[in-house]
């Protein structure tokens, strides 16, 4: 896929701040930098993004979908008081009994919910 300013600067927004952020939050800060740009370009070139695997989404229980610049495989945590969503890190075990069986795994996504440890 070529590349374009406003893919360029989506994704270069989404990698600084290393947060989970809203299509409306992407479009207000890409804004400050391409005043023109419509909602609509940040949804299309997110979708893209999301297609490409540069970025990737976080659907939170009450189906409010984040956008993250961290693509390489990782968990997360979600409060459910505060809704800050966190990076964790770790090796998963895919169980035996599928990858036994002949499925071949090519991505998981996990997200644990509960309250931080400011919110407990």
């Amino acid at each position: 896929m070529r590349s374009s300013h406003q893919r360029d600067a989506i994704l270069a927004y989404l990698r600084s701040e290393r947060a989970h952020r809203s299509a409306t939050q992407v479009y207000d800060a890409v804004r400050e930098e391409i005043p023109n740009i419509s909602l609509g370009t940040v949804y299309r070139n997110l979708g893209q993004l999301v297609e490409m695997g540069a970025i990737i989404t976080v659907e939170t229980d009450d189906k409010f979908v984040y956008y993250d610049g961290y693509a390489k495989p990782h968990t997360h945590f979600v409060c459910k008081r505060c809704k800050k969503i966190y990076d964790f890190e770790f090796k998963i075990e895919y169980p035996t009994h599928i990858t036994g069986q002949g499925f071949e795994i090519e991505s998981d996504r996990t997200v644990y919910y509960g309250l931080c440890a400011e919110c407990k």
